[in-house]
């Protein structure tokens, strides 16, 4: 096995589909490289920058963890329901503490019961 990996040989183009373990890996083959290019040459070549920093990055997100939202994110707010003040289909009303609103019909018997 190689300790380094060279900028003159393959990188994945896309990190996200690796596993945390072949990240941590490559990161670390890429590390042992700056210090050989350090090393030998005096400098460290742009594509190992390069890679260093795109690693750097995907492991920053992976220790974020994932990014969860409620809502759907839409790339073109004009497109997504609801912005014209009308509640989205389907959406349900909230209430302050205390308060009590309309409930959407239900499926289950329980549920009806509740209200």
């Amino acid at each position: 096995m190689k300790s380094r990996i060279t900028p003159d040989e393959p990188f994945p183009a896309d990190l996200g589909r690796l596993r945390d373990e072949d990240v941590e890996i490559l990161n670390s083959k890429v590390h042992r490289e700056i210090e050989h290019e350090v090393a030998e040459d005096g400098e460290v070549a742009t594509e190992t920058e390069f890679r260093k920093a795109e690693l750097a990055e995907e492991l920053d997100d992976r220790e974020d963890g994932p990014r969860l939202t409620l809502v759907p994110q839409h790339a073109n707010p004009e497109d997504s329901a609801g912005t014209s003040g009308e509640p989205a289909p389907g959406a349900q009303e909230t209430a302050a503490p205390g308060e009590r609103t309309e409930t959407a019909p239900s499926r289950f018997a329980f549920d009806a019961e509740r209200n």
